[in-house]
């Protein structure tokens, strides 16, 4: 895990490089469920008032990019959220 440092008035931004869940489910051929284990960190945030953006996980790409913000905050409007076809949520880069 990799974090890059506080700067203020910018999301807290970190990344993951691996995932024991993600290799577990590219193993045993489960990544199907991933979606199910990944999406819920977006709605861990809301009751913080903050926003997860997230372009990627360890499960359909080489890391899991995290960046935290607020929910009103101008890095969210430019990253709007979407539901890819493998059925992640994400953000526009």
């Amino acid at each position: 895990m990799s974090v890059a440092p506080y700067e203020n008035d910018k999301p807290l931004c970190y990344e993951f490089t691996a995932c024991p869940i993600a290799e577990f489910a590219r193993q045993h051929g489960l990544l199907e469920v991933m979606p199910a284990l990944c999406n819920p960190d977006y709605a861990a945030m809301e009751p913080l008032h903050a926003r997860l953006v997230r372009t990627m996980t360890c499960a359909n790409g080489c890391k899991c990019d995290y960046a935290i913000c607020g929910d009103q905050d101008e890095y969210l409007k430019k990253r709007p959220e979407y539901v890819d076809e493998q059925g992640y949520r994400r953000n526009r880069e």
